[in-house]
């Protein structure tokens, strides 16, 4: 004869709410649905023939590519939905197939919630990785004149000073800094 297995059973305790109570509680409404897109946002946006990005080349690239969709959205007074949506449109493909796989793998409310704000960094932290930021952020602690010229220099510090944090704030820390990288014989 095989061995009986321990089956438990429990019996479930009764619920004490009455139909009645069950009926009279209110029930919780849904969250807010999401702003709207604005569809003619959408088509002024596209209008402005923005570049698409693919996600290939240097990091740089991808960094181009989201200054440059900016001011379109500062122009078209786009709200935080309508950027995500319009940007969303420049995605092409490994860009466009990151995205998608993004979307579908990180939480259903964080995905729902998503932002412009969130939407940059995603790309920046997939595109534009810690370590390059860190490498620009030490070219332009180390960056002298050397042998550029007075303006080749600025125009140097200039593109790299995005990457120094603690020294793009005010114009007084920015002077220093070029001042600093002079040739001796300029600075004087």
């Amino acid at each position: 004869m095989p061995p009986r297995r321990n089956i438990r059973r429990e019996n479930p305790e009764p619920t004490t709410q009455t139909v009645e109570e069950s009926v009279t509680q209110p029930i919780p409404s849904p969250p807010p649905p999401p702003p709207l897109v604005d569809r003619e946002i959408v088509k002024l946006f596209l209008g402005q023939k923005p570049p698409v990005f693919d996600g290939m080349g240097e990091p740089a690239r991808a960094e181009s590519w989201m200054r440059s969709v900016k001011p379109i959205f500062a122009i078209l007074g786009c709200n935080d939905r309508e950027r995500l949506t319009c940007v969303t449109y420049q995605l092409t493909e490994a860009a466009d197939f990151w995205w998608d796989t993004r979307m579908k793998t990180m939480p259903r409310e964080q995905a729902a919630g998503m932002t412009w704000v969130g939407f940059k960094t995603e790309i920046y932290n997939k595109y534009v990785p810690k370590s390059y930021r860190k490498e620009k952020a030490s070219e332009f602690y180390n960056l002298t004149q050397g042998r550029m010229t007075v303006t080749e220099y600025d125009r140097a510090l200039s593109s790299i000073t995005r990457y120094a944090l603690d020294q793009d704030d005010t114009d007084e820390k920015l002077a220093e800094k070029f001042r600093g990288g002079l040739r001796p014989e300029i600075r004087m």
